[in-house]
């Protein structure tokens, strides 16, 4: 978790990734081939990590930290 400033861990980060991407959590799942409940957490965990309520606002604060490039 100390390879990013969010201290999120490798899957965390591919979800924030897939979320800024617009995926749901049930493409998401399909993607990373696992459960939409874990996913469910992933994204819990990814929010409260970023400090952000919307995934809308996941893309921006992870391109902020520089997690993704800046796509808007």
């Amino acid at each position: 978790t100390t390879a990013n400033p969010a201290g999120l861990t490798a899957r965390q980060l591919e979800v924030a990734q897939l979320v800024a991407d617009g995926l749901t959590n049930a493409e998401i799942a399909e993607h990373l081939v696992m459960s939409v409940r874990t996913v469910d957490s992933h994204v819990a965990a990814v929010l409260d990590k970023l400090e952000v309520a919307t995934r809308r606002q996941v893309a921006r604060r992870a391109a902020e930290l520089g997690l993704r490039p800046d796509r808007s």
